[in-house]
């Protein structure tokens, strides 16, 4: 199997609310939509090993290494290795609400394996091991 085939085996969304939430954010910031995208990714850290990560980067910041996903109009990067390794394919959705419960949600769709809190997860890599 192909490198770029086995990538396409994996997804990158964002809800309708979360793709709202970024181009709300992009514009707060003064980040043009039409030239940015979303980075998400993982970096250690929670009760489960891995916590998420989400920042915007500008098209000269990709890379080979990254994989682009589209989802509600959101140009969605992520490196590839994180993407096989750590975090698979995800649902990212905005929650309101009271202010401790509010923010960006992550589902992992394949294995996902969460903390009790939801603030942390188990790497896909790991998962597959067991």
């Amino acid at each position: 199997m192909s490198d770029k085939g086995m990538v396409q085996d994996y997804e990158i969304t964002l809800t309708e609310k979360a793709a709202r939430v970024v181009r709300e954010t992009f514009e707060a910031e003064d980040v043009d939509a039409e030239q940015s995208y979303l980075r998400v990714g993982a970096h250690p850290g929670g009760c489960s090993g891995y916590k998420f990560d989400m920042d915007y980067a500008e098209g000269s910041q990709i890379t080979e290494d990254d994989r682009v996903f589209v989802s509600n109009g959101i140009k969605v990067v992520v490196d590839k290795g994180c993407l096989e390794e750590v975090l698979g394919s995800i649902e990212i959705d905005y929650q309101s609400g009271n202010p401790v419960e509010s923010g960006f949600k992550f589902r992992q769709l394949i294995n996902g394996a969460l903390c009790g809190c939801g603030e942390s997860f188990t790497p896909i890599k790991q998962q597959r091991q067991r």
